[in-house]
This record gives structure tokens, C-alpha cells and sequence, in this order.
């Protein structure tokens, strides 16, 4: 650890233990934020850019291994990202962050862009894709022997910026003190919205309200549970129908028929083939379709963005944004956001 860095996690006693020094494991499960109004939420609050990729946890000591936030392997999907966290860590640690694809024209992060990246596992065809990324670091849960899931975040922040180098594909959030002017220029700009932190917040896996996700649009994952047939001069697949788990049923949220590219039609038709099925997987009301519909294995997670739910539990004015292969789908649940 570099002295600044030393000194600051032996300074600090506001609120949280002293880190411990201890082996660094080899996975660490990511701190997930929960859905909220967007809102200024006063003092001990800041706040960071909300990324559209795919959640990164990167382990560097020795080897660099990169793992999804359902601890897949992703070194081979973003071989350059290894080679620069070797470079540019000084140390061994583990750091949290996000894989993206920056929009050239926008400026913004891309996941329909990195969805060319995501479907890519051998370095050498993910290297020739032609999709730059890069992988945007936020937190520091574990840095030469220190735990410090226990220290406060303007503490991990602290280390973080001082154990990288953020140059090239490697960079590191902003945090920004106040919500206002930042949400509203990103939402202009059709940007994701912000993830709003505790301070003083510790490092847990799972889902916690000491994060809180303040979206500019309404968007989250779907299981797929089927497909209807194409209309028109369309091809393979009309619309998918998509659902979310709760108390362990599959709920039908309605059916999503725009957004999708021929390639996208093509891999959905190839990836839903292999799993059909006689019956409908979803339970419960608000009912699916029950004419023109194939249904499959509830084994597909897909993006969906929406303008909202309706009162009867469906999505009004859905459309498709991508495959996530980093999420199993029993975790995908209804977002619901926090008061």
C-alpha cells in the first residue's frame, strides 16, 4: 500500500471497524443498489454516474481475474482489461467497477453497443470485434492484506484513487456532493440516471438502500417464458413474452415487441429454440396470451426498458435493449422503488 493510502485507512475511526489484514480472496459478491424516486437526499450523501454495462468485480494480485456480478468469468470477453489492471494497479486488490462501451457520438455508455463484446469469449475474436470498453472503477473492498468492506466509502474511494492509475481503458467514477445539476444534464443527454451512496456506508454483498438507484427511465431485467410468431415482413419471432419472479412464481409482465435488429431476431430465435416447452411458465394473473405463443424454459434474461407499469401489472410501451448473461433468473424480481 502506498504510504497516502496507508495513512488514510489509519486515520479514519468515523463509524466502522478497523480493516482487518487478512488472505484476499479470490471473489468478493458486489454491493447492489436499490431502486428510488429520484430525489436529493440531503448531508452524507454523494453521488456517481449510473453506467449501462455489465457489473465487474476485478481481482488483481498475481493474475488479474475479472468476474460477472453472478462471478462468471468476463477475462476472456475483455482481455485488454486484464492486461491494463496489471499495468495500472499498484498492488494487489480487489475493486469494483463496470464494463462499458462508450457511444461515440453520445458520449455515453452503450449496452446495446457491448452487447457485440458480451457475446464474446475468446480474446482474440473479442479483440477483432471492433468495440472498445473500458471498465470504470468505484470501490475498493480489499488492498494489500486489508479488508476494508468495513471502512466507510469516502474511505475506500480514497484508496482506490490511490492504488490506480487511471489512464486508457481504466478509469474511475466521479462523485459528484450534490444531485442537481448532474441528473438533470444526464437525463438530457438520454443518460441512465445516477447511483446515490451512504458516505459512511460499509461494503455488504447483496442489495442495500445505503446505495439507491435514481433512474432517468424506467428500465430493468425480464425473464423470458416465450415468443409469438411474426407479423408481417418481420422475421423469426413477433414479440417476446417476458415475466419476473415473486414468491417463487413466474409473474407475466406482457409482451415486447419493438426495439429488436435483425441480429437480434436471428439470436433470440437461436437461443429460445433449444428451450421450448408445452406449457406456459408463467403463474398467476395478469394471464399471457393463449394463441400464437411458443413458450420455453424461463432460462433468458433480457434489458427491457418501459414507460411504466400498468395498474393491472403489466408494461405499458415496453421495449428490448439486450441480453444480460451476468444475472440468473431467479433473481430477477419486480423493482420497486424505495420511499
Amino acid at each position: 500500500m502506498t504510504e497516502r493510502a496507508a495513512y488514510r485507512v489509519r486515520r479514519s475511526r468515523r463509524g466502522a471497524g478497523v480493516p482487518l489484514r487478512r488472505a484476499q480472496p479470490t471473489w468478493v459478491p458486489p454491493m447492489l443498489a436499490t431502486l428510488a424516486e429520484p430525489r436529493a437526499l440531503g448531508t452524507g450523501w454523494a453521488y456517481e454516474p449510473k453506467l449501462d454495462g455489465v457489473r465487474c468485480v476485478a481481482v488483481v494480485g498475481g493474475i488479474v481475474r475479472l468476474w460477472s456480478r453472478n462471478q462468471n468469468p468476463l477475462d476472456g470477453a475483455y482481455p485488454e482489461l486484464v492486461e491494463a489492471l496489471g499495468d495500472r494497479v499498484r498492488g494487489a486488490g480487489i475493486f469494483d467497477g463496470e464494463v462499458v462501451a462508450m457511444d461515440p457520438v453520445t458520449g455515453l455508455s452503450s449496452f446495446s453497443l457491448l452487447q457485440r463484446r458480451m457475446q464474446q469469449h475468446d480474446p482474440r475474436k473479442a479483440r477483432s470485434s471492433g468495440v472498445p470498453v473500458e471498465l470504470w472503477l468505484f470501490d475498493c473492498l480489499f488492498y494489500e492484506g486489508l479488508d476494508l468492506r468495513a471502512r466507510p466509502l469516502e474511505e475506500r474511494r480514497q484508496v482506490l484513487l490511490d492504488s490506480v492509475a487511471a489512464t486508457g481503458p481504466i478509469r474511475v467514477t466521479p462523485l459528484w456532493p450534490a444531485l442537481e445539476p448532474r441528473f438533470t444534464e444526464l437525463c438530457r443527454r438520454g443518460g441512465e440516471g445516477v447511483i446515490a451512496k451512504r458516505l459512511a456506508s460499509r461494503y455488504g454483498g447483496g442489495r442495500s438502500r445505503d446505495w439507491l438507484k435514481l433512474k432517468c427511465v424506467n428500465e430493468q431485467e425480464f425473464v423470458v417464458g416465450g415468443w409469438t410468431d411474426p407479423r408481417g415482413c418481420r422475421e423469426r419471432l413477433g414479440a417476446l413474452l417476458v415475466g419476473y419472479y415473486a414468491n417463487g412464481r413466474l409473474r407475466y409482465a406482457g409482451k415486447v415487441g419493438t426495439g429488436y435488429t435483425r441480429e437480434d431476431l436471428e439470436a433470440l430465435y437461436a437461443a429460445l429454440g433449444s428451450r421450448r416447452r408445452v406449457r406456459s411458465p408463467f403463474e398467476g394473473p395478469p394471464a399471457p396470451p393463449d394463441t400464437g405463443v411458443h413458450w420455453v424454459s424461463p432460462a433468458l434474461v433480457v434489458q427491457i426498458g418501459f414507460a411504466e407499469w400498468t395498474p393491472d401489472g403489466l408494461l405499458r410501451h415496453p421495449r428490448f435493449k439486450g441480453v444480460r448473461r451476468d444475472k440468473a433468473p431467479r433473481d430477477v424480481v419486480r423493482e420497486r422503488a424505495a420511499s
